[in-house]
């Protein structure tokens, strides 16, 4: 039996009702360790799985149930954007395991069931995502009417006003957003553009009412305590290569975004220096909605409650 074939005699072997996600926090390059240690079991039996879909060609699709659809779905993998791990040439899985019913893949539909489960906000909560021409952000505005989006549109036009296509321009490092104006921020693959991080983070938590959470995901060595600094800003407002310039999609700008970082533990650090109160590392995994990879980590920080 091939293996999509035992991955659709596995899935439609099991009850309608996916199992549940195991979200689980971690704090440190330690508590990953140590997590590690616990379940490597398991953690060998997820690789096997996920390697031996790899044999199935060029592109092939995994059966699964989809959380954002609430019905059975077929999966979308294909190598672009692919890397060797152990010698072998790897699906990125993050970025694929597209459902073509909503139309999101792996990383989308993990961020929504991860936001909606665990952050779970009010009704009517009032939510920014530093994103706005996505179908990610289309989809939580249609589920939250207050949501609302942006996009970095350079100083075409002033920060806090849209163009004629009504994006809006801001930039994260000084968001135009009153003190204490939402209940959740999220960010996504951004932070790793933006030199003057700290900034960054001190504007998300400015903007936080108390209590409020970010919810912010972004490239990440799980086994590296210390951020990658690949390039940085000099005193004369210069770009300074660090390393081989890295450039990554960007549904706006076709020559890409510069990556200044690739993110260590050292990150969750920063996080708090900028005010946070609890912050965690979430890693996940689970057959049955298509979260499948390594690491597979969402980050979430809390602001202090009044």
């Amino acid at each position: 039996m091939s293996p999509l074939r035992q991955a659709a005699h596995w899935f439609h072997g099991r009850s309608s009702r996916p199992a549940a996600v195991d979200w689980v926090p971690l704090g440190s390059l330690a508590a990953l360790r140590e997590h590690q240690s616990a379940a490597a079991p398991e953690i060998r039996r997820r690789r096997a799985f996920e390697r031996a879909l790899m044999t199935c060609g060029d592109r092939f699709t995994v059966p699964g149930h989809c959380w954002i659809c609430q019905r059975p779905s077929e999966f979308q993998v294909d190598y672009s954007y692919s890397y060797p791990v152990d010698g072998v040439l790897t699906p990125n899985w993050r970025e694929h395991l597209l459902c073509p019913g909503c139309c999101l893949n792996n990383r989308m539909r993990a961020t929504i069931h991860f936001f909606e489960e665990r952050v779970a906000p009010p009704p009517g909560a009032a939510i920014y995502l530093t994103e706005q021409t996505t179908a990610l952000f289309r989809y939580l505005r249609e589920r939250h009417p207050n949501a609302m989006g942006s996009e970095y549109l350079g100083h075409a036009i002033g920060f806090g006003e849209q163009n004629a296509a009504g994006i809006r321009n801001e930039s994260v490092t000084c968001l135009t957003f009153a003190d204490a104006s939402f209940d959740a921020v999220i960010s996504l693959d951004v932070f790793e553009h933006v030199p003057e991080l700290q900034r960054a983070l001190a504007e998300c938590h400015r903007v936080l009412r108390p209590g409020g959470s970010l919810l912010f995901s972004v490239p990440f060595q799980q086994e590296h305590q210390e951020n990658l600094v690949r390039a940085v800003v000099d005193g004369n407002g210069e770009i300074r290569h660090l390393l081989p310039p890295e450039y990554h999609g960007d549904p706006l700008h076709s020559e890409g975004c510069l990556a200044f970082y690739c993110f260590g533990w050292e990150l969750l650090d920063q996080v708090r220096a900028a005010g946070f109160a609890e912050v965690n590392a979430y890693s996940f995994w689970s057959r049955d909605l298509g979260y499948l990879g390594s690491p597979l980590i969402l980050f979430l920080a809390r602001r202090k409650a009044a």
